[in-house]
Parts: C-alpha cells; structure tokens; sequence
C-alpha cells in the first residue's frame, strides 16, 4: 500500500523519505545516504539537488541523483507563492498536465500540496544538461531548440476547452495571469523610486505607456488559447542534455490564456537585440510551421504575429511587478533590467507601442 509522502522542508528530508518517494514509483530501492546541494536562480522556491547512495543491490531504474523543489525560505515570496496560487499551478502541471505536454520537462517522483499551500515536489534530474541564464540570453540554436518545444506544449492544449474545466487550471480574466492593473500600476510607482536611472530613456518611455495603458492591454483575448508557460525564458531552461531536446522546469505561473505569450516573452529577452534583429523572422515562421505540423489549424502567420505583438510587453509586466512580490537580490536586479529593456525593444522594433492607444 502506498502511503502519502510529507511534505517536509529541504532540511527535513531524510534517506527514508526519499526512499518512501522512490517506492512510490516503483523503485525498488533503499536511500542510505546522500549529499544535498542548492542549484537554481530562482526566487520563489527553493530548489536542491540530492545525490543519492544506497543500500544493497541497486536496481537498474535508481537515479544517481534527484532534485527537489520547496517554498521560498523568504517570507515575502512564499506568501506570494501561496497566495497568488503559483505554488499549486506547478504542482497541479506535474500531476494532471505533464504527460501530455508534449514539451521535454523532468518526470515526477513526488507532487504533493496542502490547504496551505506548502508544497514538496521530487523529480527526475536532468543533469548534465545545465541551467541556461536569461542574463547572458541562448544561442540563435538553443533559441530554435526551445521554441520546437514550446511548439510542441501549445499544440497540445490548443483551444482545449475540456483542460480549462479543471478546476485546478489557472484561466485569467485578461491577456495575461496574475498582473492586474493595480499591481502594475503600483509596482511602477515603486520601480522608478527604486530603480530611478537603471533604465534608458526610450525604454522608460515604452514602459510609462504600457503602464498608462495596462487596463486596456489587458482585457480579455478571445481565442485561439493555449496552456502556456508563462514564464518561459533560459533560467527555466536545461540545455545541452543527452537527447538533445531543451527541458523545461518552474512552471509555477502556467496558465490557459491568448496564444503567442511564450514565444514574445521568450524572444524578447534570450537573444540580445543585435541577434534577436537578424533571426526573429525565421525563428518566427519556424514556430509556425511547427504549430501547424503539429495539428494546429485556421491560424495564419498574421494571426500569430499580432499576438506576438500584443504579448511583447507582457515580460515588462512580470519584471516591474516582481520588484514587490519577491525578494530582492543582486542578479534579480540586474535580470529584471534586462528582461525589461529587452522586452521594450522587441515592442519598438515590432511597432507593438501602435496596439497602445495613449
């Protein structure tokens, strides 16, 4: 009989209990003993890597290592975490959603969340693949590897209104989750105190609009829709694994909304402006063609360039907003910078600012 896991702290864990989360999957295995390592950037959980030994013979499907992932140990992003329900969106994906997204993400050993909120998920590791850094951005290659799998995600769930009546599928009233007018409204008040001189004149400019602007940009799209991402961007990105394919982690802000949020998020800020100009438009009809490939029917590449438009400003609001729901910290700083000049530019050279009516 299988016996539900705790959830437990990543100082809680135990050899027994990452045994008990093997079992679960039917690893016939004993943990007994490991070494525990912090990897990830991220700034709304915590995430470890545990090396494991074990006990007598080792059966052929034992992993050398897994990672887990907990709460935020800061207090003002695990309140955030719960509250803005991002912790249960990742744990609900691994349960209900992964298996056929399509997209390359690490199996589940453990997926578990209480009426609280506190969560513990266990999954495959998928070393040596390496995190990539939204700071230094990809290649135009990785670029084309990860939009192939974002294809393969939003083809899956497309228009798939039988997802959207799960109760536990996040389906925003507006354009985009979570980022409502107030908070940006709010967020920008406090980003220019905070971070006045950090940006470019032009870049404040397209972000003063877009915030002038918010409520607007953010009414509700009609369909097609898609489960997306939504935060889909190199850190949550692993490169460089045995199968070629990029994997994709922390999907705790997944949710069903307007096509073309991941590909505009994504573009704007993991290729530098100078390579971004040269390759966008194939690594656009690439994606496209992919959608297509992959099922996808009655949308033209118009379609989904105006979506990739309307969507270019959709990093400046996760950015800005982020300055006051997470901790701060000095990569976070210098990230949140670059995702939103990034983002900016991506508007201007698309001419998005003509979607913005004052």
């Amino acid at each position: 009989m299988t016996h539900k896991i705790a959830i437990v702290p990543p100082e809680a864990v135990t050899s027994a209990w990452l045994t008990q989360a093997l079992h679960q999957r039917e690893i016939d295995a004993t943990v007994s003993r490991f070494t525990i390592e912090a990897v990830g950037t991220g700034q709304l959980g915590e995430t470890r890597r545990f090396t494991l030994e074990y006990a007598g013979a080792v059966p052929p499907n034992a992993p050398k290592s897994v990672v887990g992932k907990f709460p935020s140990a800061s207090e003002v992003s695990r309140k955030s975490g719960r509250e803005m329900g991002f912790y249960r969106a990742e744990v609900m994906f691994y349960r209900e959603a992964a298996a056929r997204a399509g997209i390359r993400t690490p199996l589940s050993y453990v997926a578990e969340i209480d009426a609280n909120n506190d969560f513990v998920l266990l999954f495959e590791d998928l070393a040596p693949a390496q995190q990539g850094d939204q700071i230094h951005g990809c290649s135009v290659e990785e670029a084309r590897l990860a939009l192939a799998e974002a294809a393969k995600l939003h083809a899956a769930f497309w228009n798939d209104t039988a997802l959207v009546a799960q109760g536990w599928v996040y389906v925003p009233e507006g354009a985009q989750g979570f980022y409502t007018t107030e908070l940006i409204e709010r967020s920008w008040v406090h980003f220019c105190k905070t971070y006045d001189g950090w940006l470019a004149p032009e870049v404040v400019a397209v972000c003063d609009k877009y915030v002038r602007n918010h409520a607007v940009w953010n009414r509700p799209r009609e369909f097609p829709k898609c489960l997306s991402h939504c935060d889909f961007r190199p850190d949550n990105m692993l490169f460089g694994g045995p199968d070629g394919r990029v994997g994709v982690v922390d999907w705790q802000t997944s949710n069903f909304l307007g096509t073309g949020m991941d590909l505009a998020y994504f573009l704007g800020g993991a290729l530098p402006r100078e390579v971004r100009l040269p390759h966008e438009a194939a690594l656009l009809h690439q994606y496209h063609e992919d959608l297509l490939r992959y099922g996808v029917k009655d949308y033209s590449f118009e379609h989904m360039m105006n979506d990739y438009r309307h969507y270019s400003f959709a990093a400046i609001a996760v950015a800005v907003a982020a300055t006051v729901i997470v901790k701060r910290t000095e990569r976070g700083d210098r990230m949140f910078m670059q995702m939103i000049t990034g983002a900016a530019h991506q508007a201007l050279d698309n001419d998005a600012l003509a979607l913005l009516p004052n």
